[in-house]
């Protein structure tokens, strides 16, 4: 963020897929209802419909709008690859748990381009995953920090600064997690855009974010150094920093509060905020609890 460093990590529990599969013509009866098992291509009480030309695949309860920006999505990321669009074609998608600030749009980017580069023959190959899957993000987001779309196709922690090539975390002490998937109030691009704006009304606010820059620093060495309370010190430091820039609602707060009072180190925003996703540092004797203050959609991780 404006040039702070930060440390993402996969969610590798978590796996948004995508399924490229040729689109079959249907036959139908003359009541319009499809026949499904085989049938006399001769018989002239059958009518052939041909498929659309891309037909998109989503989980029951997706918004409509969906469907448009998966086909824009996969026509972005084969652009960018140089492959062509392999019509008629359906592509499924299943999300796979992720929801608001996990990475979804660059999850559902990597995996177009994989999807795409296997289909023409072609080995995923790492840079071209990651080009591909950051014209996805710019597609949703206008001007992305980066992160996503990065840990997305290396699928490694990484410390990652933007301008920079980003450095893979090894050997880091285990960490334990519970994140609360849910659906922000607001687009990623809009929350970033109000930051944005209040950022030129005030300027102190400058200094915030080099806070959180701060903050990143010393949690990445209490991590490293297998000194939880400093990490969770950091992600409470940083969610402070959060509060100012103004990415942060009620519904937020509550849900933190409620991780804490159940037992979390800390508890934070991920992604842009404004509603959605929380995560919180657990440990085995406290997950169980902030699961069950987040309730049944909560989950708990490792990395």
């Amino acid at each position: 963020m404006y040039g702070e460093p930060a440390v993402a990590l996969p969610l590798s529990a978590l796996r948004l897929s995508v399924v490229l599969s040729a689109a079959d013509p249907q036959w139908v009866a003359p009541d319009g209802s499809p026949v499904e098992e085989e049938v006399d291509l001769g018989a002239r009480t059958l009518e052939r419909h041909d498929p659309q030309p891309l037909t998109v695949d989503l989980a029951e309860g997706a918004p409509p709008e969906v469907h448009d920006d998966v086909s824009r999505a996969l026509g972005a990321a084969a652009h960018t690859l140089g492959l062509s669009v392999p019509l008629p074609v359906r592509v499924a998608v299943r999300t796979g748990g992720l929801r608001s600030g996990m990475g979804t749009s660059a999850a559902l980017g990597t995996a177009l381009a994989r999807a795409l580069l296997l289909w023409h023959g072609e080995e995923p190959d790492p840079a071209r995953v990651l080009e591909a899957a950051a014209e996805v993000e710019r597609f949703f987001h206008g001007t992305p920090s980066g992160i996503d779309h990065t840990v997305s196709a290396l699928e490694r922690p990484v410390w990652f600064e933007k301008g920079r090539t980003p450095e893979p975390l090894p050997d880091m002490p285990p960490l334990r997690l519970v994140l609360w998937p849910r659906v922000a109030e607001r687009s990623t691009r809009d929350l970033v855009e109000g930051v944005r704006e209040r950022i030129v009304d005030d300027p102190a606010l400058v200094r915030v974010v080099a806070d959180l820059g701060r903050w990143t620093r010393e949690g990445r060495e209490g991590w490293a150094a297998g000194r939880l309370e400093v990490l969770a010190a950091a992600m409470e430091a940083q969610q402070a920093g959060l509060e100012r820039l103004g990415v942060v609602v009620d519904r937020d707060r509550e849900g933190m509060a409620a991780a804490l009072e159940a037992g979390a180190a800390a508890a934070k925003i991920t992604g842009a905020g404004g509603g959605g996703t929380l995560i919180a540092l657990v440990d085995a004797d406290t997950a169980e609890a902030v699961k069950a203050a987040w309730g049944p959609h909560a989950v708990d991780l490792e990395v």
